[in-house]
C-alpha cells in the first residue's frame, strides 16, 4: 500500500500500518537499495490474556442502569441521584475494578460516567476481563465518539484509545466529516466538520501575527483544547504555519 510522507524540519514521517501503530518500538531492515522491511522486535510475543474474572448479578445491574443513562447527563451528580442506596457501594466496586471510571475533559470538569467498551455485552455473559495491570483506563469508542459529537472536538493521549476512535470514525473521516491529526506532541487531535468550519474562520481573523496557541484561543474565543486541534489541522494542510513549537503563523 501507498502512505503519504510529511515533511517537517528537514525530517521525513510516515503513518504505520494500524497493527504496528500502537507499538512504541519496530524494527527496519534494508533489504536493498530502495527496499526496506518493517516489522514487530524480533523475539516479539504478544501479552497473555489472563483468566477473566466472574462479575455479580447486582454489578451487570448498576452497568446496565448506567448504560440506559445518556452519556451527556451520565455526570457524577446526576448519577449519585439515580443509583439506590445500596447500587452506590456496586458502583464503587464497579469503579475499584476498573469496568467504569470517570472520564474528565474541558467540557466535563467535574467528569463523566465511562464504561468501558463491551461492558455491557460481557456482564450480560456474566463474565468479564480483569482490571488491566498499570497504564490508564481505556474510555470506549462509543464513549468517546459521544464526547466528540457533544463538544465538537476531542483530545486523545493514549494511541490505543486514538487506534479504537479512529477504527469507529473511519465511515465519517472518509466522507469528511470528522477530520483529525496526529501532532508531534504525540497527542491525537479530532474535529467534527462543522467545529473546524466555525472554528478556522475565527482563527483566520485573529490570527493576524505570531502567536502561541493560548493567545489564538483567547482572541478567537475558543475552547484552549479545541482551538488547538483546528490549529494542527490547518497546520497540516498548510493553511497556517507552526514557525516554532507551539507558535503560529498566517501563510
Amino acid at each position: 500500500m501507498r502512505v503519504r510522507v510529511i515533511k517537517r524540519q528537514n525530517n521525513s514521517y510516515m503513518e504505520l500500518p494500524q497493527d504496528l501503530s500502537n507499538r512504541d518500538e519496530i524494527e527496519l531492515f534494508p533489504l536493498k537499495p530502495g527496499y526496506y522491511l518493517l516489522s514487530l522486535p524480533l523475539g516479539h510475543e504478544e501479552p497473555k490474556l489472563a483468566k477473566t474474572d466472574q462479575i455479580s448479578d447486582a454489578e451487570s445491574a448498576v452497568l446496565t442502569k448506567l448504560l440506559a443513562i445518556r452519556f451527556e447527563q451520565r455526570v457524577p451528580a446526576y448519577v449519585n441521584k439515580v443509583l439506590g442506596k445500596d447500587e452506590k457501594p456496586v458502583l464503587a466496586e464497579l469503579e475499584r475494578k476498573g469496568f467504569v471510571n470517570v472520564f474528565i475533559s474541558t467540557k466535563y470538569k467535574d467528569g463523566v460516567y465511562n464504561i468501558r467498551d463491551r461492558a455491557y455485552l460481557l456482564a450480560q455473559k456474566g463474565r468479564m476481563p480483569p482490571k488491566p495491570q498499570g497504564g490508564p483506563i481505556q474510555a470506549s469508542p462509543n464513549d468517546l465518539t459521544s464526547l466528540l459529537k457533544s463538544q465538537g472536538f476531542i483530545v486523545i493521549n493514549d494511541k490505543n484509545q486514538a487506534r479504537m476512535l479512529s477504527e469507529s470514525l473511519s465511515p465519517e473521516m472518509k466522507n469528511g466529516a470528522v477530520a483529525g491529526v496526529k501532532g508531534f506532541d504525540g497527542k491525537f487531535y479530532v474535529v467534527t466538520r462543522s467545529y473546524l468550519n466555525q472554528s478556522q474562520i475565527a482563527i483566520t481573523k485573529a490570527l493576524n501575527e505570531d502567536m502561541d496557541a493560548a493567545s489564538v484561543a483567547a482572541a478567537a474565543k475558543l475552547d484552549p483544547e479545541g482551538c488547538m486541534a483546528v490549529l494542527r489541522i490547518m497546520s497540516e494542510a498548510g493553511e497556517i504555519l507552526e514557525k516554532k513549537k507551539g507558535v503560529f503563523a498566517p501563510v
